[in-house]
């Protein structure tokens, strides 16, 4: 009897033993925490927020100066779908030649040979030249076009009078607010504007207007909002 208290006040100790040497390594472990790691932790945590509010001055400052730095990279050599709002002027909206079209000049910070941001997400149908630059009197036809299919429609957009050679090429995919060209003073114009045409997939243009004006309305409404943040 008394052999087998011993022995049990043995197993006793050896567990007692066995829980303070684990609250002496914590303990151990915690002090080197406190006294070397800490530090740098504090250090660490410090640095991430003094740059997160760096990120948010240069945020702020971005907004605010962008117009102003945006003539010196000029925003067509890049491909991004970002953009700050444009101004949209419409004062020969309706365009009856050829019928059903659209007339609109694009403006950002005074600038008029600017991207053209697309109104959809989808892949370039094709790009052509029709008719002949020249003075308003000689010159002929829309110039530059470029064709956007848009994804899961049964219509593609047909835009002219853009810079010659500035769209994507045919097959390119495009993502909606992505440049599909410049915005220019091909073909028969007398100033720089968009021309604008829908059209189903069959190449039929679409002349009435209850279907494409909305199509139309809500494109300029997004490019007047922009999409940059």
């Amino acid at each position: 009897m008394i052999i087998k208290q011993l022995a049990f006040h043995t197993k006793d100790n050896r567990h007692t033993g066995s829980i303070k040497n684990f609250l002496v390594f914590l303990i151990f472990i915690s002090l080197i925490y406190i006294t070397v790691l800490a530090p740098f932790v504090k250090t660490g945590l410090k640095i991430f927020e003094q740059t997160i509010k760096k990120i948010d001055i240069v945020q702020e400052w971005v907004k605010e100066n962008f117009q102003k730095i945006s003539p010196l990279f000029p925003p067509y050599y890049s491909k991004s779908d970002r953009f700050l709002p444009y101004v949209v002027h419409t004062p020969y909206f309706i365009d009856d030649t050829p019928p059903g079209a659209y007339d609109f000049t694009l403006e950002q910070n005074g600038q008029l040979k600017i991207p053209i941001p697309a109104p959809c997400q989808g892949t370039i149908r094709r790009t052509r030249f029709q008719g002949k630059n020249g003075s308003f009197a000689t010159a002929q036809g829309a110039g530059q076009i470029v064709e956007l299919m848009c994804d899961g429609t049964n219509y593609y957009w047909l835009m002219g009078h853009l810079v010659q050679g500035s769209p994507p090429r045919t097959g390119t995919r495009i993502k909606k607010g992505q440049p599909i060209g410049i915005q220019g003073l091909t073909g028969r114009t007398s100033g720089y504007h968009v021309h604008a045409q829908i059209h189903y997939h069959s190449g039929q243009r679409i002349t009435n207007r209850k279907i494409t004006r909305p199509f139309v309305e809500n494109y300029i409404k997004f490019l007047r909002k922009g999409s940059y943040f």
